[in-house]
């Protein structure tokens, strides 16, 4: 695996999805994200569930900071799509 600044991943993208490289990508030295080169091996189906879970660990990290329930949150949901249906 390769460690890259955000700067130097920008100039260096098309190489690296060329190279298929995987990459940690880092912001004033600390982790910013992960670079994962498309695997023709890897399904839709595979890849859907796990974008979805990253996307439902930081949804709960981002809930738990703020104090918010999920209860709460479903109470705003419901909250915004009755009032969006009488628009």
């Amino acid at each position: 695996m390769e460690f890259i600044s955000v700067r130097d991943f920008k100039a260096q993208v098309t190489r690296l999805i060329r190279e298929k490289r995987n990459v940690l990508v880092l912001k004033n030295g600390r982790p910013a994200g992960y670079f994962l080169p498309w695997d023709e091996t890897m399904n839709d189906n595979h890849f859907r569930k796990a974008a979805l879970e990253t996307l439902m660990r930081a949804m709960q990290e981002e809930r738990t900071r703020k104090g918010i329930t999920e209860e709460e949150v479903l109470v705003d949901f419901e909250a915004f799509r009755k009032n969006r249906s009488r628009r």
